[in-house]
Order: structure tokens, then sequence, then C-alpha cells
């Protein structure tokens, strides 16, 4: 964990680092706002990104969408899920680009999210996407890679998670899409790994630079567009003592099967250790028996020639009478 979060510290800094950093999130939010202008009811979010499925380019997507805004919006009678879907129902396939199962997909998605909406009273529709997007369950959802059995827009088919995270940006989710340019970028920043992968990196580092995740892919994707691969280095400190020949200092220490170990009580273990003379003057004192070092009756009783032993059998010395006082 201590790792992961320092190789995220340092893509924070390198993207944070970056000579033209303001202007590029100025350019990621421009841009984030203009398409969010396109789409301010969510019935019209649902329907971008049921168009999205077409693999037409996102202008043109996004110009179809306008269309069918200014063709229908009522200001009696304003654009809500269970009005766009009325609509959808009536209207041809000349709204989703010819293909029928484009309009499938969107009517399904609508009947989800009205059923959604239903279930919170009083709730404004922008709301209940808002926070389907950023709820817990959906995040569980995608973390284990299961987003097919989420039982809102998972379970509508024909939803891969390249379309699921654009559905939840859109409905206003802290989250990015994990396209291929973005999962270019971060592999220049040092990320490798699939889809899900690439999308709990974004999202990390979003958090890394305080953004809106959202932000942060905008950034990504312009990254891996142009093939930036030039990211700043961060200085690296030095953390190994140098004596002043530049040359690492050495330090006291004992071996150990870790590897050196300084201080404490390795010191004491220096300093306890026996100089050569003093083995020596140790050892000729153990060979030594009149130095006393040889056991005694109180350290091995069973010893016949400890010190002592004679006097407690009642033994006396050479020429001392039994009983008598020496003269």
């Amino acid at each position: 964990m201590v790792e992961l979060a320092d190789k995220v510290g340092e893509a924070a800094w390198k993207m944070r680092n970056l000579e033209d950093y303001d202007a590029r999130l100025s350019r990621a939010a421009r841009r984030f706002d203009e398409a969010s202008k396109d789409r301010p009811e969510p019935a019209l979010v649902v329907y971008e990104t049921a168009l999205t499925k077409s693999g037409r380019d996102g202008e043109e997507v996004r110009s179809l969408v306008r269309e069918f805004r200014e063709t229908f919006e009522d200001e009696e009678e304003p654009l809500t899920i269970p009005h766009a879907s009325g609509i959808m129902n009536v209207e041809g396939d000349a709204w989703f680009f010819g293909d029928e199962s484009l309009r499938v997909l969107t009517g399904r998605l609508l009947g989800q999210f009205q059923h959604r909406v239903a279930q919170y009273n009083y709730v404004d529709e922008r709301e209940v996407l808002k926070r389907w997007a950023d709820g817990y369950d959906t995040r569980l959802f995608v973390r284990r890679r299961i987003h097919e059995t989420e039982p809102v827009a998972g379970v509508v088919g024909g939803l891969d998670l390249m379309l699921f995270q654009y559905l939840r940006v859109a409905a206003g989710g802290n989250t990015l899409v994990p396209t291929e340019n973005v999962s270019k970028a971060l592999g220049a920043l040092g990320y490798e790994g699939d889809a899900y992968e690439v999308l709990a990196a974004g999202e990390n580092l979003a958090l890394h630079l305080e953004l809106p995740a959202p932000l942060v892919g905008e950034m990504l994707e312009d990254l891996g567009r142009e093939g930036f691969t030039d990211f700043p280095e961060p200085p690296h400190e030095t953390t190994e003592a140098e004596d002043t020949e530049g040359e690492p200092a050495e330090e006291d220490g004992v071996s150990s099967e870790g590897g050196t170990v300084t201080g404490g009580a390795a010191g004491e273990e220096r300093e306890q250790k026996p100089s050569p003379g003093d083995r020596a003057a140790r050892r000729a004192t153990s060979e030594d028996r009149g130095k006393g070092d040889e056991p005694s009756r109180v350290q091995d009783p069973q010893a016949q020639d400890a010190p002592g032993v004679a006097e407690e059998s009642g033994e006396n010395e050479p020429g001392t009478a039994d009983g008598d006082e020496s003269s």
C-alpha cells in the first residue's frame, strides 16, 4: 500500500508540474462544461449515452441531441424522462441514426431511470441520476468488475464498461471513462492494466490532484491523444549518509541475518566484547586451581574435591588431633 501511494503521488507530481498544466486544466474544464450544456435534462443524458453506442463522432452525437431538444422542448411541458420516453415511442428511427436497436436501448434505459425516480418522492430527476452515478452500490459493482449486473443501468443489455462510465460521468458522477487515450496517458505515467485498473488509477490520481475525476479524465484524454510522454521527473532525495569525500560514511555495527545492525545493542555488544589479552588472562585463571575458579560445594554438591568437602565430612588435616586446637 505504501508503494502504491508513492506511485500515485509521483504521478500527481508529474501532472501538476507540467509547464502548461494550468492551460490544460482550463481547456478540460471548458470542454466539459460545453458538453454538459448540450444535455441539461436527465432524459437527454440517457439519450446521448445510447447514441454514443453507434460509434459516431462525439460532435455528431451531440448535434443530434441538440436538434431533438430544440424540436420537442416546450415551456409548458419540460422534457422529463416520462415525456421524452413517450416522444421516442411514437417517433421513427431517424432520431437514432436509423438504428432501431439504439431506440430500444434508449427506451429501456429511460424506463429504468423512470422507475428509479418513482422510488424517490419529491427528488429532482437530475439529483436521482447523480445519486445513482456516485452511489456506493454502483461503485461497488464496478470495483468488483460486475457492472453488467448493476440493478439499474447494468441490467439493460448493450452497455459495456465504457458506455456505463460515460453514463455515470454525464449524470454528474465523480468518475471518468477509461478510454484508450486515457490508458496511454496513464501508461506514460507508469500505470499498466486493463480498463478497470485504468479507471481505478485515474480516480486515485484525481484524488491526489484534488480535482474532479471528469476533469482529470479530460486532461488524460488530451495527453493520450497527443502521445505525450515527456513528463518532468520529481527530485529524488539522497537517503544514504555520505562523508566529506563523497564516500558513504562507515557506521559501527554488528552483522546479522538481515544485514548490519548499528547503534543500541550493537554498541553495547562491541563494548562488552573482551580483548585478546582479557581472554588469555581468563583462560589462565581457569586453568590455575589456586585462583579459586574451580567448582565449589555450593556450585556442585556432588564434587568430592570441592573446597570444604573435607570439613563437612569430619576429616582433619594432617598433624591435627581430633577435637584439639592447634598450638
